[in-house]
């Protein structure tokens, strides 16, 4: 078996906790009364609305401006930038245990954050959290052009990584994500809490 020389970090849900839910009552929060309680029931609704948007942003192809701008446009709404910004991006917590344990794993294996994220989120999250800064390197989704599970996401992370499919693992909270990273040969673990996460990778790393 190929020894494990790289270790691959999800960051929301892994790293850092984060709430859809949060991002959901926030964004309601903005949208003028009328628009909000129109959707207040319809979330899929509105998520389908703004796949596109959403989507294009998480990979890298549109700016913050220009999906502020096409919310604008597919709800009809004017927002305030600031606080459309503060709504995006007021989602996470503060890194706990797990983050810790990846830090000591540091002391042995180069580690790397993989991430499905824009670039409002990333520099967010750097901000709050400085004790991830330990990380060797960021790989997110708007930087590689690309989403988890995508085969293209990882065959990039790789190229980055600089090192074989094989002798890298994920620690990963979505099973899609775990497949797809196996798929090109990634060594991957589905993080299912801590206590679990050490009984995974002992003997691993």
């Amino acid at each position: 078996m190929a020894e494990v020389k790289v270790l691959l970090w999800d960051l929301g849900g892994v790293l850092i906790p984060f709430s859809h839910a949060r991002l959901w009552r926030n964004f309601l929060g903005i949208l003028p009364l009328r628009k909000s309680i129109s959707f207040f029931w319809r979330r899929d609704a509105l998520q389908k609305r703004l796949f596109k948007p959403l989507d294009d942003f998480e990979r890298g192809l549109c700016s913050f401006d220009d999906l502020k701008d096409a919310v604008e446009k597919e709800l009809k709404v004017s927002l305030d930038r600031e606080k459309f910004r503060l709504a995006w991006n007021d989602i996470f917590g503060l890194p706990g245990e797990t983050a810790a344990f990846a830090r000591t794993l540091h002391e042995k294996h180069p580690c790397y954050v993989l991430s499905n994220t824009n670039i409002e989120h990333l520099e967010f999250v750097k901000q709050k959290a400085p004790e991830l800064l330990f990380m060797d390197g960021w790989i997110p989704s708007y930087e590689v052009h690309a989403l988890k599970p995508e085969a293209a996401f990882f065959e990039r992370a790789l190229k980055i990584v600089n090192e074989e499919a094989s002798n890298c693992l994920l620690i990963d909270d979505r099973l899609e994500n775990v497949e797809g990273a196996r798929a090109v040969g990634i060594k991957s673990v589905l993080y299912r809490g801590l206590a679990k996460l050490k009984e995974e990778l002992n003997g691993q790393v």
